[in-house]
Order: C-alpha cells, then structure tokens, then sequence
C-alpha cells in the first residue's frame, strides 16, 4: 500500500505552503516541529488524549491532521457522513472493524476509510498498559474538531452523558452504532505470525475495493 503514503504527501504538500503564527495560518506555508508543542492542541478524550499538528483553520479547511495516544480501547462503532479518514499507526498494535471485515494493524501500517462506512478500532497497550499506542489520523474535509472541542470538557470532568455526546455526533455528522463484536485474529500478540499478518492485509484491500467500486 505504497499509494496511501505518497497520497497523503501529496495532500500535505498541496497546503502547505506559509507560516503558523499563534496556531492562525496568517501566511502561505505552515510548519509544525516534531519536538515542539507550541502549537499543538491537547484534549482528553475517552481513554486517551488527542495532539492537534493542523486544524482545518490551518489549511483551507482541506483537512485535519493529529495524533491520538490511546491508552485503552479506542472509539467504537461508529460512521462519519462527512469526512474520509486515514489512519498511520506510529506505535503499537491495533484490530480495526471496516465495513464488517475485521483486521490487524501494527507499527507503520496505513489504513483508509471512507466516509459512510462503519469502522471502530480496538486497542492493546504496549508494555502492558504503560506506554500507550499512538496513531496519527488525517480527516478530509475538516470539521471533525469542531466535535473533539465540544465533548473534550466532558470527558475531562468525568461528567461523562452519552446523550449529550450523542446529541454532538449527530451535530458532526456522526452515527454511533452498536458495539463490535471483536473476533480473536491474535493481533496482540507478542509477535502476530506472518499468516495473520497476511489474511489481514488481504481482508483490508478487499474491504477498500469494495468501497472504490460503490
């Protein structure tokens, strides 16, 4: 899956193009520094925290980009009706759930779902739950910020109120679904062999050309 890195380039390269000043794009190119949290957004979020690199203010609202820490299972089934998402694992192993197929992900993979297609991911912590598994996640259009601001205050009192949080997703174009019921590929395993590896690079390109051909 060689295209999905050079695609995500290619978007990237598109935007920037000024400077980030006080998180505006006041110019033509934004840059953010790998080490420097000046400009990153951090909120917490059901089990784990989210680091904004670029909100869609930044790039003409084209996209939004950030990395998420998950230190424990990540969000469940759910559908976004108005952005496609691409997700790069940096560290850790992940079980995704795309459009009923089920699949394995680990250090360096990329995934792509596109919009009003059902997805949720389930999580394994690294060292037994010390280090969390870190994803970066690229949304297109933006807009889904918008969603993460309005439910962040939530979660960080613990006031936690699933109808209210419903009541946001719908706002978002967001449809919460029924829980997965997750089937053991034996993604978190300490080493995955190459034939689980195999059957899920397999199950992830089928469920892609399924949606391309739509």
């Amino acid at each position: 899956m060689v295209i999905l890195p050079v695609l995500v380039m290619v978007v990237l390269l598109s935007v920037i193009r000024g400077q980030k000043v006080n998180g505006i794009n006041d110019s033509k190119w934004l840059a953010v520094r790998s080490n420097s949290s000046e400009f990153i957004h951090t909120l917490p979020f059901p089990n784990s925290v989210f680091k904004y690199k670029f909100r869609g203010n930044e790039t003409r609202d084209l996209f939004t980009l950030f990395e998420a820490d998950y230190l424990d299972d990540g969000p469940g089934q759910h559908i976004h009706t108005r952005e496609d998402e691409l997700f790069h694992i940096i560290d850790g192993n992940v079980q995704f759930f795309v459009n009923g197929e089920q699949f394995c992900g680990s250090t360096g993979d990329y995934v792509y779902v596109p919009r009003n297609v059902a997805q949720a991911i389930r999580i394994h912590n690294i060292n037994n739950g010390t280090k969390p598994v870190r994803i970066q996640i690229l949304l297109t259009p933006s807009g889904l910020e918008g969603f993460l601001d309005e439910v962040a205050p939530l979660y960080y009192t613990g006031q936690t109120n699933l109808t209210w949080q419903n009541e946001i997703a719908t706002k978002y174009g967001i449809i919460n679904l029924a829980p997965v019921e997750w089937q053991d590929l034996g993604c978190f395993t300490a080493q995955s062999s190459s034939a689980n590896r195999l059957t899920s690079y397999i199950l992830s390109f089928i469920s892609f050309v399924k949606n391309v051909l739509k």
